[in-house]
């Protein structure tokens, strides 16, 4: 995981621009680190190497969709204890055996101070 002298870390994995920046500005304005991925690929590759406390994920994404995503997360021992959140317009075609792999799915159009809950839900004050 994120090293532990630093803020909670999020990865805001969206390829919307303005969704993605509405997150992360949202996010960092909380105290929470967040590092946008606009697309399947680079999601995966930032996963591994920051090791973020958490995941929020779309699943319409160029190149890997978020299911894709979400597969090559789970089956990876680095990325595996990763609590992924699925922010999306398409929650509904996520098969019952991923949705077990989430930490909440949410869809979208979304209620700012629902996403906060729930990462703070999910993983703690920004600062411990």
């Amino acid at each position: 995981m994120a090293d532990k002298d630093q803020n909670r870390t999020v990865l805001v994995v969206e390829d919307d621009e303005a969704v993605s920046g509405l997150l992360v500005a949202l996010l960092k304005d909380r105290g929470y680190g967040a590092v946008p991925a606009y697309s399947g690929e680079s999601a995966i590759h930032l996963a591994r190497q920051i090791q973020p406390h958490l995941i929020t994920l779309d699943l319409a994404l160029p190149g890997s969709d978020g299911h894709a995503v979400l597969e090559s997360l789970k089956a990876d021992p680095s990325t595996r204890d990763i609590p992924v959140v699925v922010i999306s317009a398409f929650t509904q075609i996520l098969p019952a055996g991923d949705r077990k792999k989430l930490a909440y799915l949410l869809g979208k159009p979304f209620d700012v101070s629902e996403v906060l809950e729930i990462v703070q839900a999910t993983v703690g004050n920004p600062y411990l």
